[in-house]
């Protein structure tokens, strides 16, 4: 049996509101709140700023050091850079709006821009919320609750058991190179990286399918168990994710 104390790296180890309810009521809140965003209309102030003042409200509660949550945003990058190329390619029916240095900036592209990163954004601030307060066998343990298929359940224990295992597995073999007198200086010096990874890619299947044998022998049936301990309930939290999602269904229907 699994013990609710596993934690992952992502996990902050910091007592907070959010901490200790059910995993599935955080998992099925962010992803209700994350949908809702994704849903949203970047024309309508209201709703963009209703969701920038609950997922900051949400972070408040998880007691996330500023810190640690700007350095899990820079994920966010990759989407502001694209995004802020939007204005100068995207346009509909030659919508410019004016030139800056002979570019043409177009009003498509800037609605498009803004919203890569409303939604981009907070959508990932919700992830960093989610991954911060609930350990990773945590977040499995609430989609068997809310009855996510078992051999999705199963992909996603052994994938996030595995990473750890795999990155500390590369370390040992690249200090296993540098004893032998590798020096890693230029593409061409990478072609023994590439053997060493396809190595690791067949010995990591071959150990999954000895782990995958030994666990049926022992009685796996894809189910995690978790020992019995007592949630806490956060109203707090609750009506956050019902504001979330009753300012999208009002704005839908009127």
């Amino acid at each position: 049996m699994y013990s609710t104390t596993h934690e992952h790296h992502l996990s902050i180890h910091k007592n907070s509101e959010l901490k200790n309810i059910k995993p599935q009521q955080k998992v099925l809140g962010c992803f209700l709140i994350v949908l809702s965003i994704a849903f949203s209309d970047v024309r309508n102030l209201f709703q963009i700023l209703s969701h920038i003042f609950l997922v900051f409200y949400i972070l408040s509660l998880t007691k996330i050091p500023l810190k640690t949550y700007f350095k899990r945003l820079a994920l966010d990058i990759p989407f502001i850079l694209f995004a802020l190329f939007l204005p100068f390619l995207s346009s509909e029916n030659n919508d410019k709006v004016f030139e800056f240095f002979s570019f043409s900036i177009y009003q498509t592209g800037i609605n498009d821009m803004f919203t890569i990163l409303f939604k981009a954004t907070l959508g990932l601030s919700v992830g960093i919320i989610l991954t911060a307060v609930t350990s990773s066998m945590e977040i499995i343990y609430g989609l068997q609750k809310l009855k996510v298929p078992n051999i999705i359940i199963a992909i996603m224990s052994f994938t996030i058991r595995y990473i750890d295992v795999f990155i500390d597995e590369f370390k040992r073999v690249k200090i296993s190179m540098a004893s032998r007198g590798y020096v890693e200086k230029g593409l061409k010096t990478l072609l023994p990286i590439a053997y060493a990874s396809g190595a690791m890619l067949i010995r990591g299947y071959e150990r999954g399918e000895r782990v995958y044998l030994s666990m049926i022998s022992r009685g796996f049936k894809g189910n995690i168990e978790f020992k019995s301990r007592t949630y806490e309930v956060s109203y707090k939290f609750n009506i956050c994710v019902l504001f979330s999602v009753a300012t999208l269904i009002l704005d839908k229907i009127l």
